[in-house]
């Protein structure tokens, strides 16, 4: 404590003579309680500027954010039977497994493959929603639930085909290096 003090002491000994002891011109606390008044008067004209301008900005960068990504397979809402649906969730948890798998390997190596890749999963992604749109407007009958389920399959498939091929760029890769180093 008593070091605390003599710390304390040093420091004012130290601005010893450079305090600001004046006192303030006349009218001084007036014109301060007036800016301030005008201030807060201001703050409530603005308020709706500072509350509406942000929302605004928020509300449009959902909805932009809502159309410029495009929802994934299990999102799609159609009016089908519950064997219809239940296989349309099975299929679409592996398509995303397996996408998730092949954008994972995304490296300097794999960059243009995984890219085409992606750029043909969008063209069935594109395939499967004209599908929808048919199954919405036309009901369920068996040659859209087999399109569906074919489009499925060839995504499945397609996925698996560039898992193998990623893999073998990778072996490839390794045994370049290892040619290289002995």
């Amino acid at each position: 404590m008593n070091n605390e003090k003599r710390n304390i002491d040093e420091m004012f000994n130290r601005f010893n003579g450079e305090w600001d002891i004046d006192e303030p011109a006349a009218g001084h606390e007036d014109r301060f309680f007036d800016r301030l008044a005008g201030k807060k008067k201001k703050a409530k004209t603005n308020l709706l500027y500072k509350i509406a301008v942000p929302a605004a900005a928020a509300i449009v960068i959902m909805l932009g954010m809502l159309l410029v990504f495009n929802p994934k397979t299990d999102n799609h809402t159609v009016a089908m039977s519950p064997k219809a649906k239940e296989t349309q969730v099975y299929f679409a948890s592996i398509i995303n497994k397996e996408l998730a798998k092949v954008e994972k390997e995304n490296s300097p190596e794999t960059k243009k493959l995984v890219q085409d890749a992606l750029v043909h999963m969008q063209l069935l992604e594109k395939d499967y929603n004209k599908i929808t749109r048919d199954l919405a407007q036309k009901g369920e009958n068996k040659q859209l639930i087999h399109a569906m389920i074919t489009n499925f399959q060839t995504r499945i498939s397609f996925l698996e085909d560039v898992l193998v091929k990623i893999e073998n760029v990778k072996k490839i890769k390794e045994n370049y290096h290892e040619n290289n180093q002995t």
